[in-house]
């Protein structure tokens, strides 16, 4: 950036004569600010900036608060400050370190680190929480100090990532705290996990930010939310987009007694192999991998065996297996889940193969199908 002013550093004879004469502070602050206002907005040459790069060596040593907050203030948003100037005015008083701690990309993940751990006051953590990006690894530690107030901070602040787990955490330790889960709730790129938990412990008023979230119809949150709800599970399973996605909900319906045979039939109604495949491995101790190879065994073997081991209802074993044998078929033939379409084309697909032999229990699996369609 050209230079707006060729003597930006040069003291002016008025200047001179306040630093000689002015015992007080204000001759300081006033050079200050013209020295560090010029540094922060790039008006200086190379030999210029470091010449105020000692100035400012001595600043930050200034027995003057109003001194080295008037710095900090001033070269906060440069990212060419040497961090042995950076760090003094992070460690400082809170008028002069708060600015530096939210704004200065200087500062990396261990220098914050090593700032929070030598710290107790909360305005700290808040002033961290707030930075344009906070990493992982930074919003847990900050997550880990328990305070409800940098929570939210750091949940409001789209710049900060948070893992699926603190996420799990923060709506376990904080569901009593409605503006929080409410935050949570309007992060964007909500994980499926953290939003099916999310939807057990939410209060009345979160209902309509949790139907627009996830397009949920009237009626469907309650406020006293029973332990399973499959409708809206179901909807979150259809918005897992991975397997990574699958994995953590299956484990958070698992953990809480959620992984209903119910549950996994439905899901396979709608044809979601990952669904079933992932929950038949959770339910049986076994990886993803073994479970699909034994779901689609082409022999009487593989999937009866997983089925038994996973404890499904026995009694359902014929109709699931036409299920699953009907669903795979859609597949091949490229009809798609969710369509309006979908749940009459496995319903009369089921129908076609009872026509001769009836299989027990099929009535059950196509009120599902009708049900979740």
């Amino acid at each position: 950036m050209p230079k707006a002013d060729s003597l930006a550093m040069e003291l002016t004879a008025e200047e001179v004569n306040q630093l000689l004469e002015d015992t007080t502070s204000a001759a300081r602050i006033s050079i200050t600010e013209k020295i560090a206002g010029a540094y922060g907005h790039n008006q200086l040459d190379e030999k210029e900036r470091q010449a105020a790069e000692q100035v400012f060596r001595l600043l930050v040593r200034d027995t003057e608060v109003r001194v080295r907050a008037a710095l900090a203030q001033h070269i906060k948003d440069s990212d060419h400050i040497p961090r042995d100037i950076v760090m003094p005015l992070a460690r400082d008083v809170e008028e002069v370190s708060l600015p530096v701690l939210q704004y200065s990309q200087v500062l990396n993940d261990e220098d914050l680190l090593e700032l929070i751990d030598a710290t107790q006051e909360i305005s700290r953590y808040v002033a961290i929480s707030k930075r344009k990006q906070v990493s992982d690894i930074v919003s847990g530690t900050l997550l880990d100090k328990g305070n409800d107030e940098v929570a939210a901070t750091l949940v409001e602040n789209d710049g900060a990532q948070i893992s699926a787990t603190h996420l799990d955490k923060i709506i376990e330790t904080h569901r009593g705290n409605e503006t929080l889960m409410k935050a949570v709730s309007n992060r964007p790129h909500l994980p499926v996990a953290a939003a099916e938990k999310l939807i057990h412990v939410v209060s009345s008023s979160l209902a309509d930010t949790l139907k627009r979230k996830y397009q949920l119809s009237a009626g469907q949150i309650q406020p006293e939310v029973e332990k399973t709800r499959e409708s809206e599970t179901l909807r979150l399973v259809r918005l897992a987009g991975s397997q990574e996605d699958v994995d953590k909900l299956v484990n958070q319906l698992l953990a809480f007694g959620r992984l209903t045979p119910s549950l996994i039939l439905s899901a396979l109604c709608q044809g979601d192999f990952a669904f079933f495949e992932t929950s038949l491995a959770k339910l049986s101790n076994i990886p993803v991998n073994n479970a699909r190879t034994l779901i689609t065994d082409p022999g009487e073997l593989g999937f009866r065996a997983i089925y038994n081991k996973s404890e499904l209802p026995d009694t359902m074993f014929p109709a699931v297996k036409l299920l699953l044998k009907v669903v795979r078929e859609l597949d091949g033939e490229g009809e798609k889940p969710g369509s309006k379409r979908y749940p009459n084309r496995v319903v009369e697909r089921l129908l076609h193969y009872v026509e001769e032999t009836p299989v027990e229990n099929l009535s059950y699996i196509i009120a599902l199908v009708r049900k979740n369609g």
